[in-house]
């Protein structure tokens, strides 16, 4: 039996047994915690999937492993780096339930980053053997690839002088324009010829001038997408419109017509307590909410500028510092890591400023790299060392957009129309997924009410707005948007001060503390309502939900 330990939070390592390798054990949450752990429970067969990753690695001398060491998680995946007898590192991933569909999570990962390596040149990990159908012997999907050389760049970026990340961000605006520059012509994911149905799934195209040879091409195809939210619990099993979506149209309005094939099949009133404490919320309501979606979805769609912001185009998912690999000599990037659900989209819709470069304040002058204060050298050791820390992220924001707008300009364009309001136009169509389970009815209509309220802008050539709202229907909303806000304080109270996530995730080691100061603020909140007691213990926030519908 190899030695089993597990990554703590400060980086230390801890022994521990067969069992903790299935368990999530990174967070807890204040609610809802066995559906959440549940869904990252993987059971699987330890010792299958330990000769799986012998066998492939053993042309290099390897005879068996010594040594598991389960890596932090991350929220969909089992992780972990097996080490041979020869001193050879494995690094191995398996997706847990809530990751995504069967099959097609990873399926369409592999090849994506198949694709990524051959026709876009893109440093992704080497992968050496994997399965996407549960039925093998690991009993679960994996894939077996090799660990990534160099270091998280999250672990060198705070400490580097300017100068070495002005070279990172170099060399991630070069790939992004490698991405910006390969459009496709239908949206959705990439996939292995084969691997999904006929009538699911169309050949991988580019449009006459896209550099790729087609031999290039010629493996893959274009299926549905992998999201989870468009798969998660009872949708598994229904024939819902994921993919390929040939115009930005065609995606924007398939997002409400599966949302009207969910309800009609499988809600059933309910109460909402930011209405009515006595009057149900129908389903019959948000069917008539998501037709007028349908009507308004001509606003969902940015017109075509000068620049193609609308052709699909493949984009990371989420690029922040822990997912680009450095080697720390040479300052070069590595690798690039989880590309897990990356899908092909109209441009405008998924493209933004990297995760790793964003600035959570507002900058004075985008355009022109900040200095540093007058009295710099005055101040006291801790305040100057917050300012250099402040100066350095606004210094690598300003930089990575002036880049961008002289090296990429196909995605300058699309942070462009970021900045004329594309929000206002893309935010239904995020909202509208899952819009019943997640209780998001409020959101969404209040989104659809601010595409009414700007019509004559966002479609100038099309007439009178075709959806209106009655003013019953808006005073019942106001009643809500009151009772949401009341609820929306105290998420900000708890996320200010004691930095709790509105899904109420929280690490193991405060999760007594944060537990005890909601509780106090519950009981609080309750007294404080006097006669509405009632409604305020319902709308309470961090309290077990319905999370199927």
């Amino acid at each position: 039996m190899p030695l089993l330990q597990a990554v703590r939070s400060d980086g230390t390592l801890d022994d521990i047994s067969e069992e903790q390798l299935y368990r999530y054990t990174r967070n807890r949450w204040l609610y809802n915690e066995s559906v959440q752990l549940g869904e990252r429970y993987l059971k699987f067969d330890f010792q299958q999937l330990l000769k799986a990753a012998v066998s492939a690695v053993s042309n290099e001398g390897a005879r068996y492993c010594t040594r598991v060491l389960k890596c932090r998680e991350g929220l969909n995946n089992k992780a972990y780096i097996l080490t041979m007898d020869n001193g050879s590192e494995l690094f191995a991933k398996l997706p847990n339930p809530i990751a995504g569909p069967a099959f097609y999570t990873t399926a369409s990962e592999v090849a994506t980053r198949q694709f990524l390596r051959d026709a876009l040149n893109i440093p992704t990990p080497r992968i050496i053997a994997w399965c996407a159908d549960r039925n093998n012997p690991v009993g679960a999907e994996y894939i077996l690839e090799e660990k990534a050389p160099g270091r998280p760049l999250g672990s060198l970026w705070y400490q580097w002088p300017m100068h070495y990340r002005l070279d990172i961000i170099r060399q991630i605006v070069d790939i992004e324009q490698k991405l910006a520059a390969t459009t496709f012509t239908k949206s959705g994911c990439i996939y292995f010829k084969g691997d999904v149905p006929a009538n699911l799934s169309s050949d991988l195209e580019v449009p006459t001038g896209v550099q790729i040879h087609s031999s290039v091409l010629e493996p893959f195809e274009i299926g549905p997408l992998v999201s989870s939210e468009l798969w998660h619990g009872k949708r598994a099993g229904m024939n819902m419109h994921r993919g390929p979506y040939n115009e930005p149209l065609e995606f924007v309005e398939a997002m409400a017509a599966n949302e009207k094939l969910y309800i009609t099949t499988h809600a059933r009133p309910r109460m909402n307590y930011h209405r009515s404490l006595t009057e149900s919320e129908l389903p019959d309501e948000v069917l008539d909410l998501l037709n007028r979606y349908l009507r308004l979805s001509p606003a969902m769609v940015p017109p075509l500028g000068t620049v193609d912001t609308h052709s699909p185009t493949l984009w990371h998912p989420d690029l922040h510092l822990d997912n680009v690999f450095v080697d720390p000599d040479s300052k070069k990037i590595t690798r690039i890591i989880d590309w897990q659900s990356a899908s092909v989209k109209p441009f405008f819709y998924q493209c933004g400023v990297a995760r790793m470069f964003l600035c959570p304040w507002t900058i004075a002058n985008e355009n022109t790299i900040p200095k540093l204060p007058d009295n710099y050298d005055t101040l006291e050791a801790d305040e100057r060392k917050k300012i250099e820390g402040d100066h350095k992220t606004e210094a690598s924001y300003v930089f990575y957009k002036g880049l961008t707008c002289r090296e990429n300009p196909r995605h300058w364009a699309a942070l462009r129309l970021q900045q004329q309001g594309l929000e206002v136009r893309t935010q239904p169509s995020r909202l509208v997924v899952r819009v019943w389970e997640d209780h998001d009815v409020f959101f969404l209509r209040r989104a659809l009410l601010e595409i009414i309220g700007q019509w004559e802008k966002l479609c100038p050539d099309a007439g009178p707005c075709p959806v209106s709202f009655t003013e019953q229907e808006l005073k019942l909303h106001e009643i809500e948007e009151d009772s949401l806000s009341d609820a929306a304080e105290i998420m900000r109270l708890f996320r200010d001060n004691w930095g709790l996530p509105a899904d109420g995730m929280v690490e193991p080691s405060r999760f007594d503390e944060v537990r005890t100061a909601v509780d106090e603020l519950r009981d609080s909140f309750i007294a404080g309502a006097e006669e509405d007691a009632e409604k305020a213990a319902k709308i309470w926030p961090y309290q077990d939900q319905d999370t199927d519908g």
